[in-house]
């Protein structure tokens, strides 16, 4: 009777085991992967640039000055830990220019698990209904061009910023976002430089 408890407990064991084991790789399958989409020119080195020169932001949508202003503030930020910013466009290697794209969308929707009655002709049967939510839609894009505004690079990944009433929570979200688009900057397509 008590080898068979000892089984019986062992068998649970590799069970909780192997239920663990199974959890962690279905997490580790739903991990996102970076969600920067980037573009850039591949015949052009990458490796010669040292200095930058930030030009004005753009802005489109309903965008706030603010969050445009923290958006670039974000992007200069991580650019500083890797490059030298210059005191003129002239001075710079390449010019950053950082773009804050912003939309008001809808989203209409049955939603199945709330049902009521009084469809059709005589009122008889059931139906979901429809849900509606509006929503504002932003994009932080940031395009690297040569100094004599040629189209280098481009990085842009879809913003959560501009959902923070709070100035330092946004701009703590900017500088996330700024990390893993600047994380994708420069493209390490050449090896060496000119």
């Amino acid at each position: 009777m008590a080898s068979l408890f000892h089984i019986l407990r062992l068998n649970s064991l590799r069970f909780r085991g192997a239920c663990i084991a199974a959890l962690g790789l279905w997490l580790a399958g739903c991990a996102a992967s970076n969600p920067v989409a980037v573009d850039y020119d591949p015949a052009f080195k990458f490796a010669n640039l040292r200095s930058y020169y930030m030009l004005d932001p753009l802005a489109s949508g309903p965008v706030s000055p603010f969050e445009i202003k923290r958006a670039r503030q974000a992007i200069d930020n991580q650019l500083r830990g890797r490059y030298t910013p210059a005191e003129s466009r002239d001075q710079a290697d390449f010019l950053v220019r950082v773009q804050l794209m912003s939309s008001d969308k809808v989203a209409v929707y049955e939603d199945p698990f709330s049902l009521y009655g009084g469809y059709g002709y005589f009122g008889l049967g059931w139906r979901a209904p429809l849900r509606v939510r509006e929503y504002t839609q932003s994009t932080l894009v940031v395009d690297v061009s040569s100094a004599d505004d040629a189209p280098l690079w481009r990085g842009s990944l879809p913003s959560k910023a501009a959902g923070f009433d709070d100035p330092r929570r946004q701009l703590q979200r900017f500088n996330e976002e700024a990390a893993l688009i600047i994380g994708r900057f420069p493209p390490y397509n050449d090896v060496g430089y000119d």
